[in-house]
């Protein structure tokens, strides 16, 4: 039997289970209508130490019958998160002039500095043949 067919195998099976999840999930939903409590975020120093792709995960499916644990969600405060980032982005601001004069001087440097490289490759090759006879 190849991998690919055993991978495909696999997949099916591991589909397979997560619709017998969602089934649970959706019969016990229909079955106890019980109300659900809000989650309220954590804050926001909890949020940096958790990588984004682990906050924004969905629950994965388990074998056993618990309930899955929703995931952190980020602050709601528009405004604020607004107000952080501009004055991140004002902190590293460089001026447009001070950044076209920076990229002309290192043009003019990479240029510089592949003729030295073209020169001293004309120069040893015109040692190693003058040289080599």
């Amino acid at each position: 039997m190849s991998d690919r067919l055993q991978q495909l195998r696999r997949q099916r099976a591991l589909v397979a289970e997560h619709l017998a999840w969602l089934d649970r999930e959706i019969d016990r939903a229909l079955e106890a209508p019980a109300p659900v409590e809000p989650i309220t975020p954590p804050p926001a120093d909890d949020l940096t130490s958790v990588p984004f792709s682990m906050r924004a995960a969905p629950p994965v499916a388990a074998k056993s019958s618990a309930t899955p644990v929703a995931a952190p969600r980020a602050p709601s405060d528009d405004a604020a998160t607004a107000a952080s980032a501009d004055a991140i982005l004002r902190d590293y601001q460089v001026e447009p002039d001070t950044m076209k004069s920076d990229v002309k001087k290192g043009c003019l440097l990479y240029f510089f500095g592949a003729l030295v490289l073209v020169a001293l490759g004309v120069a040893a090759l015109y040692f190693f043949f003058q040289h080599g006879r």
